[in-house]
């Protein structure tokens, strides 16, 4: 959450990954930081569990929101 507020800040677009449990922590920082609004992409929780394989298909259905959230 940090650097991406701080590099989003600096001018270059960013998005921040988080696993769904952590919504309204992730979001109240973003509050502390002054950047409510923050763009922040849900998974769902637990990802540690899950193989190379799973990860990628899970990377691949967040795809889209994050390159259209870096791209506009």
């Amino acid at each position: 959450m940090h650097d991406g507020i701080h590099v989003e800040k600096a001018g270059t677009p960013s998005v921040t990954i988080c696993t769904d449990v952590f919504r309204v922590t992730s979001e109240s920082m973003a509050a502390m930081w002054g950047a409510e609004g923050y763009n922040i992409v849900y998974t769902s929780h637990p990802i540690s569990e899950l193989n190379r394989s799973e990860l990628r298909a899970r990377c691949e259905e967040m795809f889209p929101e994050i390159a259209s959230i870096l791209l506009s």
